[in-house]
């Protein structure tokens, strides 16, 4: 939630708190008050709006306020709160309805009249009617002008503007804490605020043309000193010294008129029907604080007067602040810290009396302002999107750069890797012819070893092996008149050919016979099965001795390719 700054324009200073409504309670952030000079605000109406401009910039700089958005009071003669009862009408055609009929409580000219209104109660006329109590804040134009124009001048922007007496309502009463009315008083320097709530809301307002200036004023002329002189008298009634207590004598009458108005002023709401009795009074405001006010006020309505604090409700913890120094400001406060307070109850809103031509100003400034602010977003996105464009477009660049560089470096390195590349180009054109070489090339260690592994040999009882007596081999394809068959032959023939002398002695046996034995062992992979040879068998002791010659043919399996023995 924003800060929000209280503004508040007396009649001796104009005074400014800023809260942090996020916390909780509010957090006191800044504060800060500069006097006026005299005249300047009469009866709660700018009279000299640069002086009273000036002050509220030397204000904004003292304070050192963080907020330019500033909530104002009124509080004069010329702000004023009425009760009026009305027919029901909904929420949106109260302001509506209050304005036709204000002309008969309202005592401005309505072309001079700001009117803002709080819906109090719905409840049931003895006729069966549906009607509202509304409250109503009418402000002269002049007064509203005057104020929201010298804060205006001083470069601030207003979004509210809002009675005091509501404002003290809000400052000094927490809700819910007595359901029984009360009176808040007061005191300024030019006027006495006079105000009394019920549960936190405004029942009846009374402005009292007279402060703590006319006390000033007083000892001023018993004394005959100039006013900042009778002020620091005032400041020191009850020390004793001959001139204090002249002054003391001279104030009295003041006392005397300003207690008088407030209980005339308690006993008048006191008289309204429906209305409960007061139960107590608070007081606040500068003029409190002069000498025998409470003590005497009570004396005469009868009811508890207390001296109520508005820091009393707020965390200060944000600001070094001195007991001293609080108890100073406290009373000087109420004002301004209501000013920024919000509504306690979220169904009453807060009086707006703020002119259609201020907000229209108001809206127009923030539709320019977010204007500019887009304008200028939209500015940073193109300078944005240009830069990196043109970032890219250098990052491209200095790529193609580092590209071109190394293509040139490349280019002048390929005379020195010639030679390596007709190197590689005969490595691999030899590489191929040897492919081709040992493919069709028989490995004959590879295909003597795969013989003799396939020639027969029988453990007992058919003891007996055959032993290759004599063999003649050739690369290449082999003879046409080799025994095998074309049904025999692998697809393509074969790559060399053996012719073996084979022969063995045998215990004779009628289930084993060495040449078939043979015809069985010999055959793929590495060989083509050969065909039957002729075989001559011969007594022997013991057995038969088994001789015959056979060719074989060497498949690719048995190449030097393939059995890498190359």
């Amino acid at each position: 939630m924003p800060h929000v700054v209280g503004l508040d324009v007396g009649a001796s200073a104009v005074r400014a708190a800023e809260l942090d409504l996020g916390s909780e309670p509010p957090a006191l952030l800044a504060f800060g008050q500069v006097g006026l000079p005299p005249g300047a605000i009469v009866d709660g109406e700018v009279q000299d709006q640069s002086a009273v401009a000036d002050a509220i910039g030397r204000l904004w700089v003292n304070g050192k306020f963080t907020a330019r958005t500033v909530v104002v009071g009124l509080a004069g003669l010329r702000a004023i709160t009425r009760e009026i009862d009305l027919p029901f009408v909904p929420d949106d055609e109260v302001d509506s309805a209050v304005r036709f009929q204000s002309e008969e409580v309202i005592p401005f000219p309505p072309d001079k009249t700001i009117l803002s209104a709080q819906v109090l109660a719905d409840y049931q006329a003895p006729d069966g009617a549906r009607m509202r109590r509304v409250l109503v804040a009418a402000a002269h134009r002049d007064i509203v002008d005057g104020v929201v124009g010298a804060a205006e001048k001083a470069d601030l922007q207003v979004e509210g503007v809002d009675l005091v007496s509501s404002a003290l309502v809000r400052a000094l009463v927490d809700q819910g804490d007595n359901d029984q009315p009360e009176a808040i008083v007061s005191v300024g320097a030019g006027l006495t605020v006079v105000v009394v709530h019920q549960q936190s809301r405004p029942q009846f307002v009374r402005t009292i043309g007279t402060g703590g200036n006319a006390a000033t004023a007083a000892i001023a002329s018993a004394l005959d000193l100039p006013l900042p002189d009778a002020e620091a008298i005032k400041r020191r009634l009850g020390d004793d010294l001959p001139q204090v207590q002249a002054a003391e004598r001279a104030v009295q009458g003041h006392i005397t008129e300003l207690i008088t108005e407030v209980r005339n002023s308690i006993q008048y709401f006191a008289a309204l029907p429906g209305r409960q009795p007061i139960s107590r009074v608070l007081i606040t405001g500068g003029g409190s604080r002069l000498r025998g006010l409470i003590e005497q006020l009570q004396a005469q309505v009868r009811i508890p007067v207390d001296a109520v604090s508005p820091l009393a409700r707020l965390d200060l913890s944000r600001l070094e602040l001195h007991p001293d120094q609080a108890a100073a400001i406290d009373p000087v406060l109420a004002a301004p810290i209501g000013l920024a307070l919000p509504q306690p109850d979220d169904s009453i809103r807060k009086f707006n009396l703020v002119p259609p031509e201020v907000l229209q100003r108001a809206f127009i400034r923030t539709v320019t302002r977010w204007t500019a602010i887009a304008a200028v977003v939209v500015v940073v996105l193109v300078a944005a999107a240009s830069a990196l464009r043109y970032l890219q477009v250098r990052s491209d660049q200095h790529a193609v750069a580092q590209a071109t560089a190394t293509i040139t470096q490349i280019q002048a390195q390929i005379p020195k890797y010639d030679p390596v590349v007709a190197a590689n180009k005969v490595l691999h054109t030899t590489r191929a012819e040897v492919n081709a070489i040992t493919a069709k090339a028989p490995d004959w260690y590879a295909v003597l070893t795969q013989l003799a592994k396939d020639t027969p040999c029988l453990p007992a009882p058919t003891a007996g092996c055959m032993e290759v007596t004599a063999f003649s081999g050739s690369a290449g394809a082999p003879p046409a008149s080799s025994s095998t068959t074309a049904a025999t032959s692998p697809a393509g023939g074969g790559i060399g050919s053996l012719t073996l002398s084979l022969s063995g002695t045998f215990a004779n046996d009628p289930h084993y016979d060495p040449l078939v034995a043979w015809l069985q062992a010999v055959g793929p992979p590495m060989f083509v099965a050969p065909a039957p040879p002729a075989a001559t068998n011969a007594p022997a002791a013991g057995g038969t001795t088994v001789s015959f010659s056979s060719p074989v043919t060497i498949t690719a399996q048995g190449s030097l390719a393939k059995n890498a023995s190359f």
